[in-house]
């Protein structure tokens, strides 16, 4: 399982890095809140400690295709692990004592899709829209005082040329504002080495078992993004996500000897956690079409020029 988490996260981090479309880097904090419980001896399952919240800092790189689906990336930090202390094992599930481990690196892989921008402004667009034909209607009527056809032809060419630049600017104008994006998301959660399940370990003249509850190593995840951005700029990433652990979490036995009389116990956990984070995602690459299309914007002839040059080259005539 191991090896195979390894080969699909640097598939996908060799997928983004060649990636000549949009690839995007969201550094990200909040908190997470884990809950882990036990079950002893199969008397059922209980938690020794409630779910504790705790901060979290994460980092994720993802890539989207044109159709808004791609892959991601990334690492975050994690602490569901329980360190479950007892020294007898038969009244081992009353008499313990529990605390936190410490915080391990989890790196993270799936796929993601997004969603076209949601704006928050509808009806001011409706109303800009309707607004911008009907400027396009009364612009295109044209303006024909002129007596001269080389200044009537001028004037009416000029005064189209004047509506389809108003009614450009209005339909750009429609596009700012306020924006959501949903960004929902599945994939895998691997912890690279975690550390044994039980310790025996000796206090004193007392033998005292250590049992790692929580101690997975591969976990499923899921999760819903929102983006939120204003005209063409992304400005925060928002995102509720939940993970329950899948792996390396087999029951363990331990085993002890009290006045000739040997004892056990088999324990067994579950873990499972959700967090919130908050993050602002940077745009790292995109498309080289974009690109070429804005220079070649560039390059053509404004309204206001190709006006005057048919102008001049009529009156010559």
């Amino acid at each position: 399982m191991r090896s195979i988490a390894l080969t699909g996260v640097l598939f996908i981090a060799a997928i983004a890095m060649n990636a000549q479309q949009r690839l995007s880097l969201t550094p990200q904090v909040g908190f997470e809140n884990s809950t882990t419980s036990i079950n002893y001896n199969n008397l059922g399952s209980f938690a020794p400690l409630n779910g504790e919240f705790n901060p979290q800092i994460s980092l994720r790189l993802d890539y989207k295709f044109k159709q808004g689906f791609g892959p991601y990336i990334g690492a975050s930090t994690s602490r569901s692990v329980v360190l479950y202390n007892f020294s007898d094992i038969e009244n081992g599930m009353s008499l313990y004592s529990a605390t936190k481990a410490n915080m391990q690196l989890r790196l993270e892989a799936g796929y993601q899709f997004t969603t076209n921008q949601l704006f928050f402004n509808k009806t001011r667009s409706s109303n800009n829209t309707s607004s911008s034909k009907a400027t396009k209607t009364k612009s295109s009527c044209g303006n024909y005082s002129y007596r001269s056809s080389c200044s009537k032809d001028y004037s009416s060419k000029s005064s189209r040329c004047q509506g389809k630049s108003s009614l450009a600017k209005k339909v750009e104008n429609k596009n700012k504002g306020g924006w959501v994006r949903l960004q929902p998301s599945v994939g895998i959660g691997f912890i690279p080495s975690p550390k044994t399940d039980v310790i025996t370990k000796t206090q004193g003249s007392q033998t005292v078992y250590e049992y790692r509850a929580g101690n997975w190593n591969t976990a499923f995840m899921t999760g819903m993004g929102f983006e939120f951005g204003r005209n063409k700029q992304r400005l925060v990433n928002v995102s509720v996500n939940y993970f329950t652990g899948i792996g390396n979490m087999s029951k363990q036995t331990v085993s002890g000897v009290s006045d000739t009389k040997t004892s056990y116990a088999n324990l067994e956990s579950n873990a499972s956690a959700w967090n919130m984070r908050i993050g602002i995602p940077f745009t790292l690459a995109e498309k080289k079409q974009a690109k070429q299309k804005s220079v070649n914007r560039v390059k053509k002839t404004s309204c206001s020029e190709r006006k005057v040059i048919e102008y001049k080259y009529r009156c010559r005539q």
